[in-house]
């Protein structure tokens, strides 16, 4: 098996693995519809950091309104809000200073090959904190989140 390990100036086959995503707030606009807007772009180096450390998991265990990473937006309601944001903070926590990679795809064939992506822990850790201070803006002014990611391209 040989490893390919991606990186933003890599132009490699291995890169339609790689999964971005965005998060941002959910309010109601003033004539009764939904509101929304992109506070959190989501690197790839963060979409798998956030999968690879199970942050994902944990977020999709809350009582949302969607699945995260499923494809369509998911809501993270007011309710469930100080538990995401905890998350968020315990995930940076727990790795902050760490060395992270985790495998992103796989092609088979005679020359198995295993893509896999070293996380930057820095850019990582300011997404956390990105999303931490969107959870605590959104509770203090009664509004929901959003988050999506792009959904595996398996091949």
């Amino acid at each position: 098996m040989r490893v390919v390990y991606l990186g933003p100036e890599v132009q490699d086959a291995g890169r339609r693995f790689l999964r971005a995503g965005e998060a941002g707030l959910l309010s109601l606009a003033g004539d009764g519809g939904l509101e929304t807007d992109v506070r959190v772009r989501l690197s790839p180096n963060s979409v798998h950091a956030l999968l690879g450390h199970g942050v994902v998991d944990l977020l999709n265990r809350l009582p949302l309104e969607g699945t995260i990473g499923a494809g369509p937006p998911a809501v993270v309601p007011p309710a469930a809000l100080e538990a995401a944001r905890e998350i968020f903070y315990e995930a940076d926590r727990k790795t902050y200073g760490g060395t992270w990679e985790f495998p992103v795809g796989a092609e088979d064939g005679p020359d198995l090959v295993e893509y896999r992506l070293r996380i930057s822990n820095r850019e990582y850790q300011v997404t956390l904190v990105r999303l931490v201070d969107l959870a605590t803006r959104a509770s203090r002014y009664g509004y929901a989140i959003w988050l999506q990611l792009e959904p595996p391209n398996d091949g």
